[in-house]
This record gives C-alpha cells, structure tokens and sequence, in this order.
C-alpha cells in the first residue's frame, strides 16, 4: 500500500510540473498577444495619420492647382512686350506626343501593309 502512495504521490508531482508547465507557456502566450496587440495599434494609429497627411496633400495640391490657374489666367489677360512670343512647355509636350503618336500611326501602317504583302 505504501508503494501505491509512493507512486500516487509521483504522479501528482508530475501533474503539478505539468500544470507549471503550462502555466509558464500561458505567460509566454499572453505577453506574445500583447505584443501583437500593441503593435497592430501602433500600425492603425501610423495608417490613420498617413490618412491624414495625404488628405492635407492632396488639399495643398488643389489649392496650388487653383493658385496657378489663376496667375496663368491673370498673365493671359495682361499684355506685355513679348507675350507671343512665350512657349509653354504644355504645347511643346503636346505638340510633341502629337508628332510621336503620328510617327507610331505610320510605322504600325507600314508593318500592316508589309505582313499583307508577305501573305
């Protein structure tokens, strides 16, 4: 009978070590998600204020864009020595893709034409 304490008494250290065990990983796990937590709200906190930066961005560039158009407007209402004779890099630009999307028509023409002569 005394064996039998002997060996229920091993198992109950077992248990209460297991039980520790556990314990401790519980710990681990609690301080894990807690870390997880605070940095998922450091990401929410950090989105929101890009959020905000951008909107702020975006109104400074609305108000520049209404800015610019009006000096434009203003400077094309006045006349001055040599306002003819001012390029805006916009029509250079268009004129520009206007010429390349010309030049692009020509050569896919010529390619077309080319495949149909070779069939």
């Amino acid at each position: 009978m005394i064996n039998g304490y002997k060996n229920l008494n091993k198992d109950i250290t077992q248990t209460i070590g297991l039980i520790a065990d556990i314990e401790m990983a519980s710990k681990e796990q609690l301080n894990g998600i807690e870390q997880i937590n605070d940095a998922v709200t450091n990401l929410d906190r950090q989105t929101q204020e890009n959020a905000i930066v951008a909107a702020e961005s975006n109104e400074i560039a609305m108000i520049t864009d209404e800015i610019s158009k009006l000096v434009v407007s203003n400077a094309n209402s006045k006349e001055f020595i040599g306002k003819d004779d001012v390029k805006g890099r916009k029509k250079k630009k268009m004129r520009k893709l206007k010429d390349n999307h010309e030049s692009n028509s020509i050569e896919v023409g010529k390619k077309e034409e080319n495949e149909k002569i070779k069939r």
